[in-house]
């Protein structure tokens, strides 16, 4: 049982050898992470045994969903006959809810479009295509994204849940238009850092993992957190250079003509139409511009 201010995870599966197995797998590489943070971690295993009067433990899984923060489906062939119509309406309201998330892992081949949960939402890998079917490397890389997703909404369900007055901020924040964060999964650690810097001087700002959830139009809600920021920074790698999502927000804001703040966090040649704005060089981490970043900022809203 978890406490009021405990994060809660679940990742469900079937129990079966090969689902229990990744599934605990799981378990241990986001235990593993190095979180100040109260945080439960279970598996379909660690629900309590089924009963004669529900072979499959559906009990034990709604509960197991209702409390959690965060649910993972393990969908395999097996999963997707084990999963009952209740589940999936447990799963639906994870979707629609606005303080849960839902991260479906498509672990070998089945035929899941029949379960409408499973269609709409951003399932692992992001190209649909079954994990077994990768080599082990790229296996780990794509956990690895995973779990720093799972890592970032951790931190900033943590934070939301701190009491107002444990928050070491410096002035009450602005309830000015916020300032859209625009990164690449990879690089979601320093968008908190960023985000965090930004509160401390009074600067509202959000990020996707806080707005966006799991299922909805995702440009439509990308377009209306844009039109409704004052500014957008945009924070470049070569892997944001790579990625649709970065690309579509810049470029919406760019012609939404809202002012963006390009930040290069790793070297990479960015797109012509950033390189005629004036980037701040973020790349080395003991001469990192934020004060000439906060103030352009602090700029921008005065002007408002």
């Amino acid at each position: 049982m978890t406490s009021k201010t405990d994060i809660s995870i679940f990742i469900d599966n079937t129990g079966h050898d090969v689902d229990k197995n990744f599934g605990n797998f799981l378990k241990e590489r986001i235990l593993s992470l190095i979180l100040d943070v109260p945080l439960q971690v279970r598996t379909f295993e660690d629900i309590g045994e089924a009963h004669e009067s529900d072979p499959n433990n559906e009990n034990n899984t709604l509960n197991a969903i209702s409390d959690a923060n965060i649910v993972i489906p393990i969908i395999s062939s097996l999963y997707v006959n084990y999963v009952t119509p209740n589940i999936e309406r447990a799963i639906n309201h994870v979707i629609s809810s606005e303080d849960k998330y839902l991260f479906p892992i498509l672990l070998d081949e089945a035929d899941w479009s029949n379960h409408d949960w499973v269609v709409k939402s951003q399932v692992t890998p992001e190209n649909a295509d079954p994990l077994s079917s990768y080599n082990e490397n790229d296996q780990q890389k794509i956990i690895n994204g995973l779990v720093k997703k799972i890592k970032s909404i951790i931190r900033n369900l943590n934070f939301s849940a701190e009491p107002w007055q444990t928050r070491t901020v410096s002035k009450k924040i602005s309830t000015e238009r916020a300032v859209f964060i625009s990164h690449d999964h990879d690089d979601a650690d320093f968008a908190e850092l960023l985000q965090l810097k930004l509160e401390k001087e009074g600067i509202n700002s959000w990020i996707d993992t806080e707005r966006l959830k799991i299922g909805q139009d995702w440009r439509e809600e990308i377009d209306k957190g844009i039109e409704d920021s004052s500014a957008v920074i945009a924070i470049m790698t070569p892997e944001a250079r790579k990625s649709e999502y970065v690309t579509y927000e810049w470029a919406f804001a760019w012609g939404k003509g809202k002012n963006i703040f390009p930040i290069m966090l790793k070297q990479t040649q960015l797109h012509p139409r950033l390189e005629s704005l004036q980037y701040l060089n973020f790349t080395n981490n003991s001469t990192r511009p934020w004060e000439e970043l906060i103030g352009s900022i602090k700029d921008i809203s005065a002007s408002k």
